[in-house]
């Protein structure tokens, strides 16, 4: 088992005043934790991907580089611990040995969970680097009383166990996997927190309510349905909400559907005529009112109008009357029904 103090003693070149020398700060997160934590590279060329020695409470333990964190996220951070160093060859091969002992501890614990029958789901097994805890994560449903099981771990490995129970969402993130977009999952190559998800950001964003469709692997609401909350959010402020009524040039209207990316909206009008607006197009009461005045004071000049024009129309329409040629008066069939019987002789 390597000293952890004679690392740090080894590795430490910094200076006893950490205002001399400006701190360089790295982002790292753990194989089995979808959460990033900040460290001192101290002075360290570190990149994205390497895969660096740090000293935890549990014990020593690898890590990657993920990136370096903002100043709000360095910003209020207490004491914070420093990279021991960069994995070396021999720590690579001690690593490659590590995870092929927690390949074979995953596979007796699952036997015993089997055997005891216990309704819990082995996830992970993970090691610290200087083999000083070995860490289970299952999922299970509710309580598990596996005081047994850890009896059995307990006397087969000789060291410090420990069995934390997970959620589904920690559970993808360890085991990673393949979404319904094609890609792998976020939760397992990026993300560093989980946000909390709620239905109504897949109804911002007019998707179907299938939970097949909005759901992830772990069974949960899709993290990225929080990518584009905030855009989102921004922008049905903007629209009329499905059925609210909206004062339109057309008339008044009820909002039926709502197109957010396009900022638009289908309505319905009181005479059962569909239109698509603008919010541009959207006039307050009193614009409307206006319009119904100006728009009722013009249709009554036009009629007014028209009617002048009648009026000057007639006497011109009556002296074409008078000169127009009469035609011959055509008689009834009664008329000449009764003629006819007349001139027949008796």
């Amino acid at each position: 088992m390597e000293n952890v103090n004679d690392i740090q003693d080894a590795q430490s070149t910094q200076d006893t005043d950490n205002n001399i020398e400006p701190k360089t700060l790295v982002c790292v997160r753990f194989p089995a934790l979808p959460l990033s934590y900040i460290f001192d590279a101290k002075g360290m060329d570190l990149q994205i991907g390497d895969l660096v020695l740090v000293n935890t409470e549990a014990g020593l333990s690898v890590a990657k580089v993920i990136g370096s964190p903002s100043p709000d996220e360095a910003s209020g951070l207490g004491e914070i611990k420093p990279v021991l160093r960069k994995l070396s060859d021999e720590d690579r091969q001690k690593l490659a040995d590590i995870r092929e002992k927690e390949e074979e501890c995953f596979r007796f614990c699952h036997e015993r969970i089997t055997a005891r029958g216990l309704p819990m789901k082995l996830t992970r097994v993970e090691q610290m680097f200087d083999g000083s805890k070995t860490t289970f994560y299952f999922v299970a449903e509710g309580r598990v009383d596996f005081r047994e099981l850890l009896k059995d771990l307990v006397e087969k490995y000789r060291t410090r166990i420990e069995l934390r129970q997970i959620g589904s969402r920690q559970e993808s993130a360890m085991l990673g996997g393949i979404g319904s977009c094609g890609r792998e999952v976020c939760c397992s190559v990026y993300l560093t927190s989980f946000q909390r998800i709620s239905v109504k950001m897949a109804k911002n964003q007019n998707m179907t309510l299938n939970p097949s469709k909005i759901s992830g692997l772990c069974g949960k609401l899709k993290c990225c349905l929080a990518y584009e909350k905030e855009s989102y959010a921004n922008l049905i402020d903007n629209l009329p909400k499905p059925g609210k009524k909206v004062f339109l040039e057309q008339g008044e209207a009820v909002v039926v559907s709502i197109n957010i990316i396009n900022q638009t909206f289908v309505a319905k009008l009181t005479d059962r005529r569909f239109i698509k607006s603008t919010v541009s197009d959207i006039l307050t009461e009193e614009e409307y009112t206006k319009l119904s005045e100006l728009k009722a004071a013009e249709n009554a000049r036009v009629k007014e109008q028209q009617r002048a024009d009648q009026r000057r129309e007639q006497p011109a329409e009556g002296a074409s009357d008078q000169n127009r040629p009469r035609g011959k008066r055509k008689r009834s069939s009664r008329s000449r029904n009764s003629r006819r019987r007349r001139s027949k002789p008796e």
